[in-house]
């Protein structure tokens, strides 16, 4: 199970390099084949973490002492929002192919290398935000979907769409600094990033946590008074451009 966990994960990252590498004529098709491949992995992880038949697996990959960096939990929670963002990832890859040609009266333009690359990152760092068990990892790939978001929204690199994607980078970006307020008081007072510590919270560091990452998802989703970036969102490539946006999947 953990080995289908890592997969799971990588995969898209490695796709994301294939692509970059591939000639563009082949970008979709290989963009295709590691979004599906992900897409199976992570079926393959859902069986069998319910044939196991356990409350949660957690797998440490990164600590300093007996301090955890970063490391995967496997429960219920995480494998039902890994489906949705992992196969709704794969349905945006497979419209993209459609969508990004010649023939788009709007924008006869073919996907190039670097749409599809950053898409599969994208997938990859939805995967790891939700998988993680720990609140620097999460962290990690919160960062890592703003800048993705970034380079989705300005990718026909006209000045509207640069401008676009610097107010949702900037104001996404005020978010996550939360997840940063949060993961060090976490940090100080248990001495761990874990999330599992986050229950041995009180009083005002509990509240700080908890507000940390409301704050932090307030940013992402676009809520009042942080929605100004989400309008010029739609400078992305779809009609559908929420896809660079984390919370709408």
């Amino acid at each position: 199970m953990e080995n289908l966990a890592l997969t799971t994960l990588l995969l898209p990252f490695i796709g994301a390099l294939v692509v970059s590498f591939s000639p563009q004529r082949r970008a979709a098709e290989w963009g295709v084949l590691f979004a599906a491949l992900t897409t199976l992995c992570m079926l393959s992880l859902i069986s069998a973490f319910y044939q196991a038949d356990k409350v949660a697996v957690t797998l440490t990959l990164v600590n300093v002492g007996d301090v955890a960096l970063f490391g995967l939990v496997i429960d219920r929670v995480s494998t039902l929002i890994l489906f949705v963002v992992v196969f709704l990832g794969l349905l945006v890859t497979i419209y993209s192919t459609g969508y990004l040609t010649d023939k788009n009266r709007e924008h006869p333009h073919n996907g190039t290398n670097r749409y599809y690359a950053f898409l599969l990152v994208f997938i990859g760092a939805m995967a790891g935000l939700v998988l993680s068990s720990t609140l620097l990892g999460q962290l990690l790939f919160f960062e890592i979907t703003g800048g993705c978001s970034w380079a989705l929204i300005s990718y026909y690199q006209s000045d509207k769409a640069q401008r676009s994607a610097l107010k949702a980078l900037l104001i996404t970006h005020i978010g996550s600094l939360g997840l940063y307020l949060a993961a060090a008081t976490l940090f100080l007072q248990t001495g761990t990033f874990a999330l599992s510590a986050m229950s041995e919270l009180h009083g005002d560091a509990r509240y700080l946590v908890y507000g940390g990452i409301l704050f932090a998802a307030w940013g992402k989703s676009a809520q009042l008074p942080m929605q100004a970036w989400l309008p010029d969102a739609m400078e992305a490539q779809h009609r559908s451009a929420p896809i660079s946006t984390p919370h709408r999947w």
